[in-house]
């Protein structure tokens, strides 16, 4: 919606500069269009760099976890790159595959041990604060951006963490 107000404002300040004759008309209607591109232009530029018009929202999704082959192979964690970067993969108790973490920059990761075997994803999103914010800013992008993402896996001492060198 911003962008077809920027266009439209764009429109209209470039037919007064061109077409209008000069007078009072002309310079309101400049100076208005003007000042609708310049505040258009400015809650872009914070929208974008600050999350104007969005807040952050966290929502939490605890599963029960199952072995992953074996009663004693609960988990198996795969290295990336220099070793910093780590793929969990594990099991849910009510899938039939096998699922794993994501490995970006915003995912954390913690393993302990501890009774029940379960999984804890926290993931916080940016969301728009309320309808209007959504109509300038969202431009038919119905995807929120994720901010963090953590899993908290809790294992039992019996079970086994697999690790695996690529």
């Amino acid at each position: 919606m911003i962008i077809v107000l920027l266009i439209l404002a764009t429109f209209v300040f470039a037919g007064a500069m061109i077409f209008a004759r000069a007078g009072r008309t002309r310079v309101l209607t400049t100076l208005i269009s003007g000042l609708i591109i310049a505040g258009g232009l400015g809650a872009l530029i914070l929208n974008d760099n600050y999350h104007w018009g969005m807040h952050q929202v966290t929502q939490t999704q605890i599963q029960d976890l199952a072995p992953l082959q074996s009663k004693r192979a609960a988990l198996r964690v795969q290295q990336l790159g220099t070793g910093s970067e780590r793929v969990i993969a594990y099991r849910v108790a009510s899938a039939t595959k096998a699922s794993h973490t994501v490995a970006t920059t915003t995912t954390t990761t913690k393993l302990t041990t501890g009774a029940p075997a379960q999984v804890q994803i926290r993931t916080t999103t940016w969301q728009f604060k309320n309808h209007w914010a959504r109509v300038l800013f969202s431009l038919g992008n119905t995807k929120t951006k994720v901010v963090a993402r953590q899993y908290l896996f809790t294992i039992p001492k019996t079970w086994q963490v697999l690790t695996v060198r690529s």
